[in-house]
């Protein structure tokens, strides 16, 4: 009489590649997953770095604004004589009101 193998080892063998082969596809993409978290982890730190170094900037001056109009500063002589005028001949302060009707 020959030797007859019982009749679940076949199936059994074909089940234990499969579940051997599958369980290496999940290693590698696990493997595959971890080098990218890896590479984002990186990839973060630099970024709040970055956020951190510009935070703690500190803001470049603005360039001074061009002056419009006259200075203020400025003491201008205005000709006020034989024009009209209210009050006594020789005030402290003098008011001239100038309009450009242009």
């Amino acid at each position: 009489m020959a030797y007859q193998p019982p009749n679940m080892l076949v199936p059994s063998l074909v089940m234990g590649g499969a579940i051997l082969a599958s369980g290496l596809v999940i290693k590698s993409s696990l493997d595959k997953s971890a080098a990218q978290l890896e590479s984002i982890g990186t990839g973060l730190e630099k970024a709040s770095t970055a956020l951190t170094a510009v935070a703690n900037a500190k803001p470049a001056a603005a360039p001074p604004q061009k002056r419009r109009g006259p200075d203020p500063n400025k003491r201008y002589k205005v000709k006020t004589a034989s024009r009209p005028a209210k009050g006594g001949k020789n005030p402290k302060v003098e008011i001239v009101e100038f309009s450009d009707f242009q």
